[in-house]
This record gives structure tokens, sequence and C-alpha cells, in this order.
């Protein structure tokens, strides 16, 4: 059981019969007329339905029909509408902050997913999950806007955006009647998502593999194992699926926004297990986008699926001897300038596309629980962007430079130490055994001529730089405003900036705040993340 509203217009536009921004507490309508706006008055319907339940023939063949679907639609009186405290930062800007709604349903009802009442619940998710389109990621990227304009489902989509819908609903309204009914819709889109696993008909429907990034969604928020092994297995499902379809099945339609929303997924699974997938080869990284051109963020996460085979080589230098780790830095170090010119030229190409600056400072607000007298701030200065979708692009931008420049010092740092090694053969007057480590040394160096003449570093030294640039991007990103897509855009790079300095000292108040910042990500639809970071909440 869940409230929907019937208008989200306030009372005065919709008295007038005109469209309303939608702004609050008063809407941009209302004000250029100088009229009072009267707010938004919310009328929720309750829906009921029991899921039926079968034996196992009989779920076999519901399978393979559509759902059949009752309704009981009860109207509530009208509840005083609830307005946003609003806040003037330094800067004039507006910080809202909102209150959660109370329970709206009694616990003894459920849902029910006809496709009238599916509309309805997808467009409140959206709702919900979204922001604004001012301040949102571009409209072509978000698959999630394709679900309300689908005439028919499969039992498993259908079941699977259920879920999330309601989950997210519940959440809002802090209804434990509607989350624990998610859950049954969850389990019951597992079922479905099985079934047409096993069909050949429906296994490589683009459905299916709609479904699977749904439920997997519903696991990266609620978390329903309370561990992370279930998403890590459907992520290595999800893998499977689209591997198994093939690059062109994801060059068009729904199937491509899917595709690319999964990419990120699966990029960043193999960023945290630092082992790369078939997501960084050529034929990925081309034919699903054959029929339309490349946007700055699948540019920024063609760099970013680079790292794990960068990470992963790097675990290598442990296990070699002193010819060993030479050979692997002297074809790392090409590799990461190459990674770097390709960064600069991505970060070029949207200086020049978008009209306004990428990003510009404010005044910081908030400190994550530090002392707020200016002189002990971290980050007095929070950066701001045009929207979140360029915050998005230099996010991940800044997660690469900071993988990458650590990685590039580290390298520096082991070819010093070997030159220094090699101006001791010299000086030795006894024959080294050629078998010896610092004979395989010896003669590698001998074989590669002068190895120790690279080019400087000069900022890319200091890696600490983009990491910083990550953390003074929280506040825009924690905004209310941003709603769940601006605390799931920095989640990974704030994870990646907070672990690179960890093992540092002397940045311990860095990585405190990436702690601390971290806690607040995950109360906002990032349960899952616990589970990663060991932070508790």
């Amino acid at each position: 059981m869940v409230g929907i509203a019937r208008s989200r217009g306030c009372a005065t536009c919709r008295k007038r019969k005109i469209a309303c921004g939608l702004q609050q507490p008063s809407c941009a309508q209302c004000i250029r007329s100088k009229r009072t706006c009267t707010g938004y008055l919310r009328h929720p319907i309750i829906i009921q339905h029991k899921v039926p339940r079968h034996n196992t023939h009989a779920r076999s063949k519901k399978a393979e029909q559509p759902i059949k679907h009752q309704i009981q639609k009860v109207q509530l009186e009208p509840k005083e509408p609830c307005y946003a405290q609003v806040s003037l930062g330094a800067q004039g800007d507006a910080s809202p902050s909102y209150e959660k709604p109370s329970m709206i349903s009694p616990a003894d009802l459920q849902i029910n997913s006809t496709p009238a009442i599916r509309q309805q619940l997808l467009q409140e998710y959206l709702h919900y999950h979204l922001p604004k389109p001012e301040i949102g990621m571009p409209p072509r990227r978000m698959w999630l806007l394709r679900l309300p304009e689908l005439t028919y489902m499969t039992p498993a989509l259908e079941y699977a955006s259920m879920a999330v819908c309601l989950a997210k609903l519940g959440n809002v309204f802090n209804d434990q009647a509607c989350i624990k009914e998610s859950f049954k819709l969850y389990n019951r889109g597992l079922w479905h998502l099985q079934q047409a696993l096993w069909d050949p008909e429906l296994m490589l429907h683009d459905h299916t593999l709609t479904a699977c990034i749904s439920l997997a969604s519903y696991e990266l928020s609620e978390c329903p194992n309370s561990s992370k092994d279930a998403y890590i297995n459907h992520t290595k499902g999800c893998q499977a699926l689209v591997k198994l379809r093939g690059p062109e099945a994801h060059a068009h339609g729904l199937a491509h926004q899917v595709f690319v929303h999964f990419r990120v997924q699966g990029i960043l699974y193999a960023l945290d297990q630092q082992r790369p997938t078939f997501l960084s080869e050529p034929a990925w990284r081309e034919i699903p986008w054959q029929n339309e051109a490349k946007t700055a963020f699948d540019k920024a996460y063609d760099l970013l699926a680079l790292a794990p085979e960068f990470l992963g080589k790097a675990r290598m230098f442990g296990h070699l001897d002193l010819a060993g780790q030479l050979n692997l830095a002297l074809s790392m170090i090409p590799q990461c300038w190459v990674i770097d010119r390709e960064v600069s030229a991505l970060w070029d190409s949207m200086e020049k596309s978008q009209p306004s600056p990428l990003f510009w400072p404010r005044l910081a607000q908030s400190e994550f629980g530090q002392d707020d007298a200016d002189e002990a701030r971290l980050f007095p200065v929070a950066f701001h962007f045009p929207n979140l979708g360029v915050a998005h692009c230099l996010l991940i931008c800044w997660t690469v430079q900071t993988i990458l420049w650590h990685g590039m010092k580290e390298l520096y740092r082991l070819m010093g130490e070997l030159e220094m090694a090699a101006a001791t053969f010299g000086r030795v007057e006894e024959s080294i055994d050629p078998d010896s480590e610092s004979g395989r040394l010896r003669t590698a160096l001998a074989c590669s001529g002068n190895v120790f003449d690279l080019p400087p570093l000069e900022h890319r030294a200091e890696f600490v730089a983009p990491a910083r640039n990550i953390f003074q991007s929280v506040e825009f990103c924690m905004m209310e405003d941003t709603v769940d897509q601006g605390p799931k855009s920095l989640a990974a790079p704030l994870r990646v900036a907070t672990e690179i300095l960890r093992p540092y000292p002397d940045l311990k108040r860095e990585v405190e705040f990436g702690d601390k910042a971290m806690a607040k990500i995950q109360l906002r639809s990032l349960k899952l993340l616990q589970y990663y970071t060991g932070i508790e909440i």
C-alpha cells in the first residue's frame, strides 16, 4: 500500500489552469504574477492488493501470462501542505531541508501492479529519486525515464520496478509497510527473473536485462540481506548476461541506456576488485555507441575503465625481483602518460562545450561535525557546478587523476631506487653472478638503454590535489535538491580518494572528513556502502 499524489502543481496554478513550476515554498508562476502561492496540497490514494500464492506448477504458467490485477482505492482527507524550510547561505543560495512525512499506510495492505497504478508509482518514484531538470543529469542518460513509456512489461521487470518504487516511497514517507511490501516484490522479481533466464525467448530480452539492473538497484539502496554478497553475485550475473548478449545488442533504445548504467556498476565493481573486465575491451568501448556520439560522461568512464588493470599491475610489484620491477615499470609509465593526456583532452573539450565555468568556489556551509570556526575548517571553500552531469564527469576525472598520479609518483620513486642500485654496480670490483637478482637487474639495464631519463612529474606529484577537489565537492552533491543522484555520483570517487590517502598519517584530517561524508551518503539510499566501508551508522 502506498500514497500517490493526484497533482503536483500548487493550488493557485491548478485553479488558474496553468503549468506550475513546482518550486518550493512558492512557485515561480505565482511569484511572477504577484499572487499568493497556496502550496502543494496532496491527496493520497490507498491501493490494496494481495500477491497470489500458487504452487510451483501454477507459478510457471503464470510467468507466461500477463498479471491479472484487482484494485481498491480509498480516498483520504487532504493533508496540510508540507513546505520546505529554506535557509540562505552566505552567497544567497537556497539550501532546503525537508521534514519526513509520517506513515501513510496501514500495515495489513499490499500493493497491486496494474498498468495505471504502475505508472503512478513510477512517476512518484521519479519525483523523489531524480533532481530537478536544471541541476539533474541529462535525460538521455536516465534509463529510468523510459520505464513509464513502456506499455507492457515482462513479469520480472514489473515486479522489480515496483519493488524499487515502493522501497523509495517507504523511505520517503517513513512507512515500514511499504518497505516490507517492497521486499516481497523484490523476491517475486527474483523468482520471475530466474524464470526469464531459463526461457530461451526471454533470456536475451531487453526487459530481462532491465529487470536485472532494477533488482541490483534495490540491493544497492536497501541491502536486503545485510551483506554485500547478494549485490556482488547479482553484479556478476549482470556481467554474464550483458556479455552473452554481445555489444551489438546494446547499441540503441532502452538497451543502450540500461547498458550505460550497468557499465558504471561494472567498472566500479572491477575497480573494487582491481581486476579488468570485458568492459575495457575496444569492442565494448565502441560498438554500443555506433548509433550515437559518446558524451563526456561516457568518455570519463572509458578512462576509469582502465584503472582496474593499472591497479592490478601495481599489486604485482611485491612479487617481482628487481629486473621484473624494472620491466613492469617501464611498460606502465608510458601508459600513464597517455591516460594523463586523455584526461586533459577531455577536460579541455568540456570547457569548450560548457558556456559557464565547469565549477566555482563558494564558502562552505557545513563541515560534517568539525569545528565551525573558519580557522579550524579543513575545507573552508566548497565547489559548486552548473549541474550534476558536469559534477559527475569532473568527479570521475579527479578520481582517475588521483589513482593515476599516485601510481606515477610510486613508479618514479621505484625508478629512483633502481637507479641508485644501478649506480653501485660500477663500484663493485668483483664480478656479479648473472643469475643473481642484481645480475638480472644489471642485464636488464644493459638491454634497456638510458631508462632513467623520464619526463618530470611537475604538478602530477601532488596526487592529493584531485583528491581534495573530490572532498570539496561533497557539499554540492549532498544538497537536498540533488535527491538520490548527488550522493550516488559522489560515493565511488569519495571512497577512492579516502582509501588512497588513508596510509599517510599527515593526511589524517582529510581521511576523517571522507569517512564522515561517507557515513552521510549511507543515509541517502545507499545502505550497501556500510558493508564496503565498514562505517556503521
